[in-house]
């Protein structure tokens, strides 16, 4: 069976400029990602990074209900929970606001490890974030990514 492209396509994009960020203890990755974009006037980002959180709400989507299952993970007493992988993107839609999707991979001890849709988090002692610039189809990205603002509420 030959792949064929749905009515999602793609869009034609390319690196641009690469920015490290290292985000605080304190902080929120989210809104780290944005204010960054925001500073350096990006439309649309690719993320990824390592680091820690002292406490993270992960989700998972349920396309039947249109929500997301939540759950919060507290890092033990003394310890951090490891970001072993985090990614995801970020686009800035219509209304001039940052629409940012994050994924995350954490250990909280030795052979736990939870991952999932990251809604929230709190950074302890920091996050190495890699944001890169994506320009190109502009136009197009948003585009395929609209449903981002279309369902929020």
């Amino acid at each position: 069976m030959a792949f064929r492209l749905g009515p999602s396509g793609y869009a034609l994009t390319s690196l641009g400029r690469v920015f490290f960020l290292k985000a605080p203890a304190e902080s929120q990755p989210h809104q780290a990602v944005e204010d960054l974009m925001a500073r350096q006037g990006l439309k649309a980002a690719a993320i990824w990074g390592i680091g820690g959180f002292s406490w993270a709400r992960l989700g998972v989507f349920s396309p039947e209900e249109g929500r997301y299952y939540t759950a919060d993970v507290e890092a033990e007493a003394g310890r951090v929970l490891e970001v072993l992988s985090l990614q995801g993107n970020s686009v800035l839609g219509p209304d001039g606001a940052y629409y940012t999707h994050l994924h995350a991979v954490v250990a909280r001890s030795p052979g736990e490890v939870l991952g999932g849709h990251l809604v929230d988090a709190r950074v302890e002692p920091f996050l190495e974030l890699f944001v890169a610039e994506l320009v190109g189809d502009a136009g197009r990205m948003r585009e395929l990514l609209s449903h981002r603002w279309a369902t929020r509420g």
